[in-house]
């Protein structure tokens, strides 16, 4: 079972820094040297910045090759991350997460949870950045020889992978009070990296190994939708 999880625009200033590199490094350089050509007047409409980011994203990619690489699952900061908790894994933990989980993104293309990772903002809305890499991204799986995928991300993410070559399974989870039920996009977040943390835990690699119960939600599988539902 091949796992996706989606990158998050925060990141951790204490994370550590790594040699890694990811694998589509050369891709990669080659949208930073475009993004270097904007002028720094158009970032803001470019990447849908607030006044105060500006200069933050300008200078990420005008200091792009001198920056330090960082871990990945370190590095992000974002309500999965925080919720899956990276530093309490040793290291067969880490080796397990390593092989069998990857990061869909804009700029890397696939992140493993130990490559390193340069401050950056982009993300799947922008012009282009799916017909860069769906291509890329699904032959890479292939060659990996995947079959299952379970999709821990949104649905930007998880659109790229190309259904007539592997079992895509999505995750929801749904919180229900008075007969209303919502997918609250905060609880899924926190939520996608509890049960990535419970797969770590168990070393599960297979779609019938997710647990029935987690943390209150109850495990409800439609053909690939695979809903985890709370009702309170």
């Amino acid at each position: 079972m091949t796992i996706i999880f989606a990158p998050t625009k925060l990141f951790n200033p204490q994370a550590q820094t790594t040699e890694n590199k990811t694998m589509f490094e050369t891709v990669t350089m080659s949208i930073v040297e475009e993004i270097q050509k904007i002028d720094k007047a158009n970032y803001k409409k470019h990447f849908n910045l607030s006044d105060n980011l500006v200069d933050t994203v300008y200078n990420y990619y005008h200091n792009f090759e001198s920056n330090n690489r960082f871990t990945a699952f370190d590095y992000y900061l974002g309500e999965s991350f925080k919720a899956f908790n990276f530093n309490q894994l040793d290291d067969i933990k880490r080796t397990y997460l390593n092989d069998n989980v990857y990061i869909i993104d804009a700029l890397y293309g696939v992140i493993k949870p130990l490559d390193g990772i340069k401050p950056y903002r982009m993300d799947f809305t922008l012009k282009q950045s799916k017909s860069v890499w769906r291509d890329l991204i699904n032959n890479y799986f292939s060659s990996k020889g995947a079959k299952q995928i379970l999709s821990l991300a949104s649905k930007e993410f998880s659109a790229l992978i190309d259904k007539s070559k592997f079992e895509l399974y999505e995750v929801s989870f749904i919180d229900c009070k008075e007969d209303v039920c919502k997918k609250i996009s905060v609880f899924n977040k926190q939520m996608r990296g509890k049960l990535l943390r419970y797969i770590v835990d168990h070393e599960i690699n297979d779609i019938s190994g997710l647990p029935k119960i987690i943390l209150g939600y109850h495990l409800t599988v439609v053909d690939k939708e695979i809903n985890y539902i709370k009702s309170v």
